[in-house]
C-alpha cells in the first residue's frame, strides 16, 4: 500500500484507552507508531510512578477520613493515578510493536515534559489540591472522558475557524507550546519519511489534531502530508479504514 499518516487522538485519562488502542492498532496495522510521550517523561514515570501513587493514596486516605467520605468514588483521584502512570498510549504501542515488528518512537519534548512534571505534579499531589477535589462532588471518570470525547468530535468535525480558535486561543500566544508542536511535527515527519510504505500512526492528545488554528497545531503543521484523523473513542473522524 502507499504511505499514509494516521493521527489518533486520545483523552489521556481514558480508563478504556488500552483496550480501544489495542484494537485500533490491530485493525489499522501501522508499520510504525509514534507516541506523544517524551523519553524523560517515560523514564520518570517508570522510576517514580509506584512511589508517587503510594504517596497519593496515603494522603487521600487521610484526607478522606477527616472529611468522612469514601475517596474511591472520586474519579478525579483516579485521573491523577492515571497521569502518574506510564501512559496507556505507550504501553499498547509498545506491545503492538513487539508483536508485529513495527517501529516505535517517543516523540514528545523531554525539555517540555521535565518542566511540566516538576511545575505541576507537586501542586497536583499537594494536600491542598486533594482536599479541594474531595470537597467537590465526585465525578465518574468514564463519563467525564466520554464527555470530553464528544467535545473533541465536535471540534474535529467543525470546518469553521471560530470554534477551534476560541478553544485554543491561548495556545498560539505560548512560545513553549508552539515550540513543542513544532518539535512534535518535525519528529513525526521524520518518522513518516523513514517508512518506505504502509501506515505510520501517531498516538497522542486529541488537542494536537485541531484545525484550523493558524498553523500552530501538529495537524496544521502536517497538513501537506494529508494525514487522516481518528478519535480513539469513535474511529469516525475522516473515515475508518480496515
Amino acid at each position: 500500500m502507499a504511505k499514509e499518516l494516521l493521527l489518533i487522538g486520545t483523552v489521556h485519562r481514558d480508563p478504556l484507552g488500552a483496550v480501544r488502542l489495542r484494537r485500533l492498532l490491530a485493525e489499522e496495522g501501522p508499520v510504525a507508531v509514534a507516541v506523544e510521550v517524551s523519553p524523560y517523561g517515560l523514564l520518570y514515570r517508570q522510576r517514580n510512578s509506584r512511589h508517587l501513587r503510594r504517596r497519593l493514596v496515603k494522603r487521600v486516605k487521610r484526607l478522606a477520613s477527616d472529611l468522612q467520605v469514601s475517596w474511591r468514588e472520586w474519579g478525579q483521584i483516579n485521573a491523577i493515578e492515571i497521569q502518574l502512570s506510564v501512559p496507556f498510549e505507550y504501553r499498547m504501542a509498545q506491545k503492538y510493536c513487539r508483536d508485529t515488528g513495527a517501529a516505535l518512537a517517543c516523540i514528545d519534548s523531554s525539555l517540555w515534559s521535565k518542566g511540566w512534571i516538576h511545575k505541576h505534579w507537586q501542586q497536583l499531589l499537594s494536600s491542598e489540591n486533594l482536599e479541594t477535589l474531595l470537597k467537590c462532588p465526585p465525578e465518574t471518570l468514564s463519563k467525564e472522558v466520554e464527555r470530553e470525547y464528544k467535545i473533541a468530535a465536535q471540534f474535529l468535525r467543525n470546518k469553521e475557524e471560530p470554534l477551534a480558535s476560541a478553544f485554543t486561543r491561548a495556545w498560539p500566544a505560548d512560545p513553549i507550546w508552539q515550540q513543542r508542536e513544532l518539535e512534535l511535527a518535525q519528529e513525526l515527519e521524520e518518522n513518516f519519511a523513514r517508512a518506505q510504505e504502509g501506515r505510520v500512526a501517531y498516538v497522542g492528545g486529541w488537542q494536537h489534531l485541531l484545525y484550523p488554528n493558524t498553523g500552530s497545531t501538529l495537524y496544521d503543521r502536517l497538513r501537506h502530508l494529508q494525514p487522516r484523523r481518528i478519535l480513539l473513542s469513535s474511529w469516525e473522524i475522516e473515515g475508518h479504514h480496515g
